[in-house]
């Protein structure tokens, strides 16, 4: 499987069946995009480096993927600084492609870009080209589909999973997201694990019912507990110890001024305190992180663990802190 991010690159043997591979990739909860990586060189950031997309391109072993009456489609992406675009290096993959499944089958296999059969990857990350055969789709896999309504925020049903990774989510435990907006975190956490109870909580009666109306689409609804209440008095609508506490709390940027999210997080932090079990942690996505760890270290908690990831085009950090 091949990702852009190196430290999650898995090697696969190209003679394993594509098809075997397409129902466990279908199950996977915290990727987007799923490719067999083929060819990895490295080229120049000239023009030049166009010439090499397609003798790379064309050394690849795609005869197995292709014929003459199967349709394929090249998508681009370029990172980095080069006198070529995304679509010059889709347009020499793409001739390479067409080249050799000409001289291979008399005729060039069909180029279908709205409605491939065939998905091939072509990234350009600096002076490395990947070429690659999607094995995911054309969706990515973050659309679960049970989202009918769309919070002006939402959070990608993958990062919500991988937060619930972090913060080592077990089957028998209590979750509680106090923002939770359309509901995304608890219900990842109910699709994927056996709690003893879930609450959804949120200040907003409109995003609230949103987050009933995603859970009733995700056949969730009836293990969940949702609160209309105020994440800075958790501790007043919440009765009982709480394991995990997993949210997304609004970002200071366009919303919010600094002041105001400051006492936001001190109360969130101060009222959660009271209603974690003795094994209890907390796990946020934040654009303020130095304000967050502020916070929390002043109330006594610790940073765990954290990890920068793209939410959007936006930066953000996943943060994990317990109780010192």
């Amino acid at each position: 499987m091949f990702k852009k991010d190196e430290e999650n690159v898995v090697d696969i043997p190209i003679n394993l069946s594509v098809d075997k591979l397409f129902e466990p990739v279908m199950q996977l909860k915290s990727t987007h995009k799923v490719s067999i990586l083929l060819v990895e060189e490295n080229i120049s950031k000239t023009v030049e480096g166009l010439k090499e997309i397609y003798e790379i391109t064309s050394s690849a072993k795609i005869s197995n993927f292709l014929n003459e009456n199967i349709s394929f489609a090249i998508r681009a992406e370029r990172i980095g600084s080069h006198e070529f675009t995304s679509l010059d290096v889709a347009k020499y993959a793409g001739q390479a492609i067409v080249d050799l499944t000409k001289k291979k089958f008399g005729t060039r296999s069909p180029v279908n870009l709205n409605h491939p059969a065939v998905i091939f990857d072509a990234l350009v990350i600096d002076n490395k080209y990947y070429f690659a055969l999607r094995i995911s789709g054309e969706e990515s896999l973050h659309r679960r589909g049970y989202r009918v309504y769309d919070h002006p925020a939402a959070l990608k049903p993958t990062i919500a999973y991988g937060m619930l990774k972090i913060a080592e989510l077990k089957d028998g435990e209590t979750l509680l997201d106090p923002m939770c907006g359309g509901g995304t975190i608890v219900i990842e956490a109910v699709r994927n694990y056996r709690l003893r109870n879930v609450y959804c909580m949120d200040i907003s009666p409109k995003h609230l019912k949103g987050a009933v109306m995603n859970a009733i689409a995700s056949s969730v609804y009836s293990k969940i507990n949702f609160i209309l209440g105020d994440a800075r008095k958790v501790d007043e609508y919440v009765k009982e110890y709480i394991d995990v506490i997993v949210t997304n709390p609004p970002y200071g940027i366009r919303m919010l001024r600094q002041k105001y999210l400051r006492t936001l997080y001190l109360d969130f932090l101060k009222s959660s305190r009271n209603i974690l079990s003795s094994k209890g942690r907390i796990v946020v996505i934040t654009s303020e992180y130095v304000l967050f760890k502020k916070e929390a270290e002043k109330l006594g908690y610790k940073i765990a663990y954290k990890r920068k990831v793209l939410h959007g085009d936006l930066e953000v950090e996943i943060i994990k802190i317990v109780p010192k």
